[in-house]
């Protein structure tokens, strides 16, 4: 019999799942709080007409 046990040691499984859920809140707190206050530029603009093309 035993006179005192140890406390269970904690699942690995459970501190990797709680350690990447942990990892992607902080990466997409980063994430929301990098992009949330840049105003928003076009990605392409108009092409120049045909006409302009040439030498």
């Amino acid at each position: 019999m035993r006179s005192k046990s140890s406390p269970p040691k904690p699942d690995l499984l459970v501190l990797l799942i709680a350690f990447a859920t942990i990892g992607m809140a902080a990466t997409l707190a980063y994430q929301i709080g990098l992009y949330s206050g840049v105003e928003r530029t076009p990605i392409a603009e108009q092409a120049v007409a045909p006409i302009d093309f040439g030498g």
